[in-house]
């Protein structure tokens, strides 16, 4: 008698078990965060078409989940689609730009709005807007500066590609600088680069001579061929 008590009370603890489970299962629903989170590992496996995806479901969870858009921006911005009117498929600039309106998320570690300031960057630039690009690039170094005399900045990298990092958009930088031809500003971006990678390579100063411009035009290509690698 007592073994048929244990075994029902037994067989009654794990249906109960049972139904916890599957009614926790029933009431999950995935978060932004959550959906962001899932979006990021597609972008880091380079199947952009689903992170892109993913990443939009983020936003249409939460509108002011910055991350969301953080994702969306650099999905957009890897298929090449930098800037649209389509209100469905706006593209990586106006994304970016949604995404820097919104608030802070304290539990985050990574610093969402330097990425988007990052992803502005390198979208403008690859827009030839190189004003708008410097305007961003500038707003990124200015929050990354530690310390003056002589100038230090941390060194950002993007938490989701640390191949890219500060030497990417100083080289943009640069490039953009020299598009709008304010050739002190490239030389100053193009030293750090220098200085950054240790390279015996003397800096080209000379911006007055059509051979001068050639060859600084020459320096910023083979720089950036280095950073690619």
């Amino acid at each position: 008698m007592n073994r048929t008590l244990q075994k029902t009370t037994l067989l009654c603890f794990i249906l109960l078990i049972t139904l916890f489970v599957n009614g926790c299962r029933k009431n999950f629903s995935a978060t932004a965060e959550h959906k962001a989170s899932y979006g990021w590992e597609m972008y880091e496996l380079k199947d952009y078409l689903k992170s892109k995806e993913w990443f939009f479901n983020s936003v249409q969870t939460d509108d002011k989940w910055k991350d969301g858009y953080n994702g969306l921006g650099w999905s957009y911005a890897k298929l090449l689609e930098m800037d649209s009117l389509d209100t469905d498929n706006i593209g990586s600039i106006r994304t970016f730009h949604r995404g820097l309106l919104q608030p802070k998320d304290p539990w985050n570690s990574t610093d969402v709005q330097l990425e988007i300031l990052a992803g502005l960057t390198f979208a403008y630039h690859a827009k030839g807007n190189n004003k708008e690009a410097v305007k961003f690039g500038n707003a990124l170094i200015d929050s990354t500066l530690i310390g003056l005399n002589p100038s230090r900045w941390h060194s950002w990298a993007f938490s989701h590609d640390s191949t890219l990092n500060y030497l990417d958009l100083r080289i943009t930088l640069a490039s953009s600088y020299y598009a709008l031809a304010e050739f002190d500003s490239t030389q100053v971006h193009l030293k750090v680069i220098l200085d950054s990678l240790g390279s015996s390579t003397k800096l080209i100063s000379d911006y007055k001579s059509l051979l001068g411009r050639q060859m600084v035009a020459q320096q910023l290509d083979s720089l950036q061929k280095v950073l690619q690698k």
